[in-house]
């Protein structure tokens, strides 16, 4: 399966989640419709005016109604509880967010492999938290690749070399491509209501002993420690739901995330041996945290230690994780790995798809190759140290971004963008954009936006006051000719999604068909930006139009030029898309781009930048490598 198969696969998985939902609150239900029958017979013998007699449907209706909002009420107030995403997941395990401009070698050595997985599949840097855990563990958590933070072990960041460290890293960035991480933070907030009912039970337990003093418990009691007591036990068979429904979900995700960490670098021995570590070491993956075993399916390798049976593992087995990368492993763990360079189509069985230069650009998306890997790797290299470090500094990366803009400016321009900028910025951050400004002119034109992927966690900790100030001042730049370039739409729109604290929400999924307006829109503005001549334009608009096969009546719009505002409201629509469409979105638009032969910077970075606002990240373009 591709990217776009996986996405639609965990969107088939929410419906399976949801059918085993509904089937343990039936459970529960059932459940307690007989603890209130048992509460009726207690009741009766403690002469407390109740009778067996006055049991009837509606109170079974009753017991349904109150189980049901019990149930549904817990889920929704989970489910607000993590609506902040990937943050909230990893500050609920204690995690604390790396600041992107440390100087400690351990976290200097984690968010260099982090930043590397990103700009080889064209994602946004995910923020990175350390959780002071000696054990050897990681995971992702988010909703969308805009909002996914990586969380990992101060024992997984010393124990594990380099590769390891890659091949859990990439492990990881394969369940934010294949949207394991929203069915995840959705499999918490049910759970949760799941459970809530043993939580209950629990508080009325408690209380019960604070007021076994008065009158009215000594005739009460019995029947009060009894509903708690229930309720519990009813919350622990919640529990026994929960987990064999995380276990059914996840096992199948992680042996996909196992191969897609090969298939991403190259190196079966980056994942299998940190497999092998943690299978010898004494601390193994063990999570102490209170918050472990609701986030156990999230992690890298089972965090907590089941009781009863392996049929509650969130996770297979570590032995067999391992024979399926490497099928000639003869049971040492703990040893150090030989690395073994792997030729494109080798590997384990159960791959996530075909990498390599031989692939197009497009079905790279959510599949970087090593070479893809090691281009993120000299693009890093290439990067002035200044600008590198620049970009891992929260006000710097914002001058840096400035920068960028001021560097595909004429002089005219550059001129009346910098008076803007004196009047803007204190005196000191104007004399540091000064030099900054000369060394961003030595970037690549290419690399600008793994530049801006790259600033993005250190953007994200400005303050909502900074973080307003510095997107009205770009707003300024950009329309100090007013007029907004396809760049600086690209760059502008790309933060907001990215930086704008938005929550996440359901949305329903739309067929090309019915957003063939807003195709055409798209298709025209990008018809336009790579010719100059409407004939030419017009051609890559009907090369492009063959690809969606939509007899719509669709026409190139030569009125739209390069119009901003259009393709705006047309990509706000179109990133309600279905998943298995937008690949035909995404193949119309690399038609359009290689009707006349060439991929200039501007269309390159418009599509790579349509690819990340509908979430179908599309890694750099490789040397020879084409779109599609």
């Amino acid at each position: 399966m591709n990217f776009f198969a996986h996405q639609d696969e965990a969107r088939s998985q929410t419906r399976k989640l949801v059918f085993l939902f509904i089937a343990a609150v039936i459970t529960l239900i059932l459940l307690t419709s007989f603890l209130v029958i048992a509460l009726f017979f207690v009741a009766e013998t403690q002469d407390t005016g109740l009778s067996v007699d006055m049991l009837g449907s509606e109170l079974f209706l009753g017991v349904t109604t109150v189980v049901v909002a019990v149930v549904a009420l817990g889920t929704m107030f989970r489910l607000v509880q993590l609506s902040g995403g990937g943050k909230a997941v990893a500050e609920a395990l204690g995690g604390r967010l790396l600041n992107t401009s440390t100087r400690d070698p351990d976290e200097r050595k984690i968010l260099n492999v982090v930043e590397e997985m990103a700009i080889a599949s064209g994602t946004p840097v995910p923020s990175v938290y350390l959780m002071e855990e000696q054990s050897i563990n990681a995971f992702a958590a988010g909703y969308k690749a805009r909002d996914a933070v990586i969380g990992v072990t101060r024992g997984c960041i010393r124990e594990l070399d380099r590769d390891e460290l890659q091949g859990v890293i990439a492990h990881e960035f394969s369940h934010i491509f294949n949207g394991d991480m929203r069915l995840n933070i959705r499999l918490m907030g049910l759970l949760y209501g799941i459970m809530v009912l043993g939580i209950i039970g629990y508080h009325i337990l408690r209380s019960s002993r604070y007021q076994s003093g008065s009158k009215s418990s000594k005739n009460n009691g019995g029947g009060i420690i009894f509903l708690g007591l229930g309720l519990m036990v009813i919350g622990y068979g919640g529990t026994f739901f929960g987990n064999i429904i995380k276990a059914a979900v996840s096992r199948q995700r992680e042996f996909l995330a196992d191969a897609s960490a090969v298939q991403y670098t190259r190196n079966p021995d980056g994942i299998s041996g940190a497999l092998k570590k943690i299978g010898g070491y004494p601390r193994g993956s063990e999570i102490v945290g209170e918050d472990a075993s609701e986030i156990s399916h999230m992690l890298f390798c089972d965090g907590i230690k089941h009781s009863f049976s392996s049929m509650f593992a969130t996770h297979p087995p570590l032995k067999e994780r391992i024979e399926r990368i490497d099928p000639f492993w003869k049971g040492a763990t703990a040893g150090k790995s030989n690395h073994t360079e792997m030729s494109a189509g080798e590997g384990v069985p159960h791959f996530a798809g075909q990498g390599g230069s031989t692939c197009s650009a497009l079905d790279s998306i959510g599949n970087p190759s090593a070479e893809n890997l090691s281009r993120a790797a000299s693009t890093l290299a290439a990067i002035p140290a200044l600008v590198l470090e620049e970009a891992h500094n929260s006000m710097s990366a914002t001058l840096m971004i400035y920068s960028l803009l001021i560097s595909l400016s004429d002089e005219q321009m550059k001129y009346q963008q910098m008076q803007l900028l004196q009047k803007e910025l204190e005196e000191k951050d104007f004399h540091a954009l000064d030099v900054i400004r000369k060394e961003v002119d030595a970037v690549r034109r290419d690399d600008y936006l793994a530049l801006v992927d790259l600033a993005i966690p250190s953007l994200r900790q400005l303050s909502k006051v900074q973080y307003r100030f510095f997107m009205n001042v770009l707003g300024k730049l950009i329309m100090a000719d007013n007029e907004i370039l396809l760049f600086e739409w690209c760059l502008f729109k790309i933060l907001r999604y990215s930086l704008d604290d938005r929550p996440d929400r359901r949305q329903k999924y739309r067929s090309l068909k019915a957003l063939h307006k807003e195709c055409e829109a798209l298709l025209s503005v990008l018809a336009s930006s790579g010719h100059t001549d409407e004939a030419g334009a017009k051609s890559a608009f009907m090369a492009a139009k063959e690809y969606l096969k939509l007899n719509m009546g669709m026409q190139y719009r030569h009125n739209l030029g390069a119009n901003t505002g259009q393709l705006e409201k047309a990509l706000d629509n179109l990133n309600t898309l279905k998943p298995m469409e937008k690949p035909k979105l995404l193949k119309a638009m690399a038609a359009t781009i290689n009707a006349d032969g060439k991929v200039t910077a501007e269309e390159a970075e418009l599509l790579r930048a349509v690819g990340s606002l509908l979430d179908c990240p599309i890694p750099p373009l490789l040397p020879k490598q084409r779109f599609m």
